[in-house]
C-alpha cells in the first residue's frame, strides 16, 4: 500500500455496502425528505389559516364599526346639484 493510500484510508468503507443497501439507504433518504417537506408545507399552510382568520376577524368588527358611524359623505352628495 502506498503513503498515498494510506493516508486517505479512513475514508475508505470497512464494508462495502452491496446496490441493494443503497438503493434502500437512498428510498429511506428519499421518504425522510418527503416527510420533512409535508409537514414545513403543513405548518406554513396552518400559520397562513390562522392569519387568514385573525384578518377577517379585523375586518368584520371595522365593517360593523363602519356601518354604525354617521355617513358625512352622503349629507355633502344629496346637497350636490344633478
Amino acid at each position: 500500500m502506498s503513503r498515498r493510500a494510506f493516508m486517505f484510508e479512513y475514508l475508505t468503507p470497512r464494508s462495502l455496502a452491496t446496490p441493494q443497501d443503497v438503493a434502500e439507504y437512498l428510498e429511506l433518504h428519499q421518504a425522510a425528505q418527503d416527510f420533512r417537506l409535508e409537514l414545513e408545507h403543513r405548518a406554513r399552510l396552518e400559520d397562513y389559516c390562522h392569519w387568514y382568520h385573525q384578518v377577517a376577524a379585523a375586518n368584520r368588527r371595522d365593517l360593523e364599526q363602519m356601518r354604525s358611524e354617521l355617513n358625512l359623505l352622503s349629507w355633502f352628495n344629496r346637497s350636490l346639484p344633478r
